[in-house]
């Protein structure tokens, strides 16, 4: 009998040291899970914030398009505005280059219908003489629009009238077929003076 205590004593040794390894293994196995949970959880909420922050993008993405739209259209409309301007301009302009101001004409006109008269003959003769001349030299412009030296009598007869508008056209056309003419220099000279004395 006291030959069996010896080996119970082993036996249950045994069966304890499995125990022991066996709860210590269950307890690993238990703190290994808990970490790879924990790891999940950690990915899972890394996915989360990814899928969060691509959804904001896709947001700000959206609003930006939609701004660069309203901003592409708006500035359609502003471009449309001018151009409809210009054209309005550039027709106004051509229908004033067809047909000139007569501003001696009018004075004319404005002192017979008031029924007073000018000063002298002389101013009448002056001015019928260059309503004439200026008929002439538009006549000489339509047949030849390359005549530069109509151009520089017309542009002095506007300036001799102050009417400034027709003698900066004519300048201009007369700049146009010769930039490097020192008359029509000085005849723009002249222009830019009176005009700035005018106002």
């Amino acid at each position: 009998m006291f030959n069996i205590i010896p080996s119970l004593l082993i036996i249950l040794g045994i069966a304890g040291l499995v125990y022991i390894f066996q709860y210590r293994q269950n307890k690993e196995s238990i703190i290994k899970g808990e970490e790879e949970l924990a790891k999940i959880k950690k990915e899972k909420k890394k996915l989360l914030e990814k899928l969060q922050t691509k959804l904001s993008y896709k947001k700000v993405g959206s609003g930006i398009y939609s701004l660069t739209e309203k901003v592409l259209v708006r500035s359609r409309i502003i471009v449309l505005r001018i151009d409809k301007t210009i054209s309005a301009n550039l027709t106004k302009i051509r229908i004033r280059r067809k047909t000139p101001n007569f501003k001696g004409s009018e004075d004319i006109i404005k002192s017979f219908a008031e029924k007073t008269s000018l000063e002298n003959n002389a101013e009448i003769d002056t001015k019928l003489d260059s309503l004439q001349e200026e008929k002439k030299l538009l006549k000489k412009i339509s047949k030849s629009p390359e005549n530069l030296a109509a151009f520089k009598n017309l542009a002095r007869i506007y300036l001799w009238r102050e009417d400034f508008s027709s003698a900066r056209w004519a300048l201009l056309q007369a700049y146009h077929l010769n930039k490097e003419d020192n008359v029509v220099q000085d005849l723009l000279i002249e222009l830019y003076e009176k005009r700035g004395g005018a106002r």
